[in-house]
């Protein structure tokens, strides 16, 4: 997704007119039926965790809740204009507003969700090893809720200004998708050199350090202390992040690859096949990340089950209190 488009911007590759090999109609259904139930399950997790107080207020969630709303972003936006493009063969409207909202989805909500991410692998070692950070009030503000904050802004600062801002002008292909794939910021050199290694090559490098760094600690705690409970508790945030980490890693770190590759002299021929599935399977980011989060959050589960069985039971009790033989003589006169 958003590393195309770098790829792009350093003018060493460009495979605008350009397709994967496998069939549109195949990349439709594809697309199709792996979007859907993953825009089901982010809902369903948002749902779960906004309106429960206790996953709610919990620091832990709050980076996978933001998380979850920007992939909802390409869910119901980058996608349904991919599908739309298959279907017409061009973009439809012909319209520069939607190739520019089409362009923030994929590149900025997509790049914003590596940001997050490397930010979400960091604070993991805040709320694991350093929870007196956190401690107070104060703390999590300064520690926890200012740099949310700040990330949330720079994310939606940086792409407003490239894409409405910035002073350059677009061209448009509405015959190709994305629009022609290269918005015009991606041809300044210092725009599309602060994009590359700000947005996407360094917040790669930092999730993965983070994370390996983050599961060697707990590994390294474990063998020293030798506490099954506290294992037991660090586990499922272990879980979570590495599995988080390598499926984003597992499309992103070669796509920064080759992309970098290229911008250092790599014939733009060589690698173009492996970037071009790589763009496409990109998508499975967005489609899988919120059924980790879901089977991750295992608290979901239990109150949504909690819930369920406690409506069960008020619709029970409704029901035995209504039922016909319930009213006597007494209170059939009372009535009339």
């Amino acid at each position: 997704m958003s590393d195309r488009q770098s790829s792009n911007s350093t003018g060493s590759v460009s495979f605008a007119n350009t397709e994967i090999s496998i069939s549109r109609t195949a990349r439709f259904w594809i697309l199709l039926l792996f979007d859907i139930p993953s825009v089901i399950c982010t809902l369903f997790v948002l749902c779960c965790i906004l309106m429960d107080r206790k996953l709610r207020s919990s620091v832990k969630n709050h980076a996978l809740v933001l998380l979850l709303i920007l992939g909802l972003g390409n869910q119901l936006v980058d996608v349904p204009f991919y599908l739309n493009f298959i279907v017409h063969s061009s973009v439809v409207p012909a319209n520069p507003s939607i190739c520019i909202l089409w362009w923030f989805t994929d590149i900025g909500m997509y790049n914003g969700e590596g940001i997050l991410l490397a930010w979400t692998a960091f604070e993991r070692h805040i709320i694991i090893f350093h929870d007196r950070w956190i401690s107070t009030r104060k703390r999590r503000i300064i520690v926890h809720y200012l740099p949310l904050l700040f990330l949330i802004l720079y994310i939606f600062i940086f792409y407003i200004y490239a894409f409405y801002g910035f002073p350059c002008e677009n061209t448009y292909d509405y015959t190709l998708p994305y629009c022609n794939q290269s918005p015009c910021y991606l041809q300044d050199p210092i725009m599309a050199m602060f994009d590359l290694f700000t947005n996407i090559t360094m917040p790669t490098l930092l999730e993965a350090f983070f994370s390996f760094s983050f599961l060697f600690r707990v590994v390294w705690q474990k063998y020293r202390s030798r506490l099954p409970m506290q294992w037991r508790k660090q586990r499922k945030i272990t879980i979570q992040l590495m599995s988080l980490t390598a499926l984003n890693l597992s499309v992103n770190c070669p796509l920064s690859i080759l992309n970098i590759a290229h911008l250092c002299g790599l014939p733009s021929d060589i690698g173009l096949e492996a970037l071009q599935y790589l763009v496409f399977f990109s998508y499975f980011i967005i489609f899988i990340l919120p059924f980790i989060c879901l089977a991750t959050i295992t608290s979901v589960f239990r109150n949504f089950r909690q819930k369920i069985l406690r409506r069960r039971r008020d619709i029970t009790r409704f029901t035995a209190t209504v039922r016909p033989h319930h009213f006597g003589m007494s209170t059939m006169v009372q009535i009339k």
